[in-house]
């Protein structure tokens, strides 16, 4: 399955799951930071592949392409993790730019971690204002940056460009674009945008844009009662035939079906 860039209506999310985390490969602009409570969580990090144990955690700084998976043969349920997902923006000048850092390894086990920042990862939980897990969210951040060796991501025009074409994608997916039109506006040639999606995403832009319109597509369809018809060509897809192609390379389902699914959740 490809990977896909992920769009968060909020830029503070906090969840505590009772199950394994398995989702496919994607990436975002936030940081996130995975801590298991209880039991095991695979998951890989760019080419790496770590297993994070009962008190240890990993962080998938922003840009990072990343997945989840469960462990084979063991009881899904018998979990506890922590999500945190941060966009960068919301603390100003208080951190370094996370954009920017990297850290040598991802993981931090039980013992690398102390009271004061695990009281914090206890502390933070769904449901709370967002004064209060904003406050608990720059504790843990602040514990996390130092305990993590970081270097700079490599600095050069490739990196800086290649995040102003996923900006400017992530603000304009709905709209037409191209290869031609990603060229002209950041004035480099079409064969330049190509390697940069091969290199970076591996994939082609035609299939990174689709996956990103499927995902906003897939939140019309939990929130809206529209036509399928509307629905693609709000997400900006050419025509119901590509929407339903990709929507089924994302999800692995028809638009149908998910919505179907999605109704007897609610009931």
């Amino acid at each position: 399955m490809l990977p896909v860039y992920e769009i968060r209506p909020s830029d503070l999310t906090v969840k505590r799951n009772d199950y394994q985390l398995s989702y496919p490969e994607h990436m975002h602009e936030y940081i996130e930071i995975i801590y298991v409570y209880k039991g095991v969580q695979r998951l890989s990090i760019e080419s790496g592949r770590f297993e994070i144990r009962e008190g240890g955690l990993a962080a998938v700084f922003p840009e990072t392409v990343h997945s989840f998976s469960a462990p084979d043969g063991q009881d899904k349920k018998n979990n506890e993790v922590l999500i945190l997902m941060c966009a960068p923006k919301m603390f100003g000048g208080l951190f370094p730019n996370l954009k920017d850092l990297r850290p040598e390894d991802p993981t931090l086990d039980k013992s690398e971690i102390c009271d004061e920042f695990r009281c914090a990862l206890n502390n933070i939980k769904p449901g709370d204002s967002f004064e209060i897990t904003f406050s608990w969210a720059c504790v843990i951040i602040s514990y996390l940056l130092r305990a993590l060796t970081l270097s700079r991501k490599a600095e050069g025009p490739v990196t800086d460009i290649t995040y102003k074409i996923i900006k400017y994608i992530e603000q304009n997916f709905t709209e037409t674009v191209t290869r031609r039109s990603l060229a002209e506006h950041f004035n480099v040639s079409e064969s330049y945008i190509s390697s940069i999606f091969s290199r970076k995403f591996k994939m082609n832009l035609r299939n990174y844009l689709g996956l990103i319109r499927a995902e906003y597509a897939a939140g019309l369809i939990r929130s809206t009662n529209e036509s399928f018809t509307l629905i693609s060509q709000q997400a900006g897809f050419e025509n119901t035939r590509t929407f339903n192609r990709m929507f089924k390379t994302a999800y692995g389902q028809t638009p149908g079906e998910y919505r179907k699914n999605i109704s007897q959740l609610i009931k």
